[in-house]
């Protein structure tokens, strides 16, 4: 017999809100003589990214040195500012969210940095619906490490065995769903409530 589910933990990225090359990083791009994809690439695939996600730069440090392999050493402020113009609402999503509020407790687990973190919880009204929020940057590892899913169930004092995560990248998944979590792979544009609906989700309308 199916286990209930007792907790509910989301990915904020591509899962709560969307992702997308913002017209500030698009300009800045332009202005630093590359393509956007070739400018994206020197941003988020450099090993550095993954360190500043996982608390080992304080910001200044990190747009320092980001600034300068992008050439724009004189913009800091503005690469900042570009590094956070990637987000966009998923308001559907949020609303089906506030619902599972009223009868589940729900937790973040997100690589994420503390630039984004500030800009998120300053622009969107959600993250109070969250008791607990793992951020990468502050428990010093990263999905898929296996240390960041047990913080997470220490943090909310859930078992994983009735826990429910949903991500949107299926490599996420995989360390959780070994050590007997229920999870749900959400790739862009993938309606929740259907995703949800073989887990007997109390009262979702």
């Amino acid at each position: 017999m199916r286990s209930p589910i007792t907790h509910i933990f989301f990915d904020l990225g591509n899962v709560l809100v969307g992702l997308r090359s913002g017209e500030k990083l698009k300009a800045l791009a332009l202005r630093a003589g590359q393509s956007v994809g070739d400018f994206c690439e020197k941003i988020w695939n450099h090993e550095r990214a993954h360190d500043y996600e996982r608390g080992h730069h304080t910001c200044d440090e990190y747009f320092a040195l980001l600034a300068e392999d992008l050439d724009l050493a004189h913009a800091q402020k503005e690469v900042q500012e570009a590094f956070c113009d990637i987000f966009y609402p998923l308001p559907e999503r949020v609303a089906l969210v506030r619902q599972l509020a009223l009868h589940y407790p729900l937790a973040l687990i997100s690589n994420t940095c503390a630039s984004h973190i500030r800009h998120l919880e300053a622009t969107y009204d959600f993250f109070p619906l969250f008791r607990h929020r793992i951020y990468s940057h502050v428990v010093g590892c990263r999905k898929p490490h296996p240390d960041i899913y047990d913080k997470a169930l220490q943090a909310t004092g859930a078992k994983a065995e009735t826990s429910l995560f949903i991500d949107d990248l299926a490599e996420n998944l995989e360390t959780p769903a070994k050590a007997g979590w229920k999870t749900i792979h959400l790739p862009p544009g993938t309606d929740l409530s259907t995703a949800l609906r073989p887990f007997k989700i109390a009262r979702i309308d």
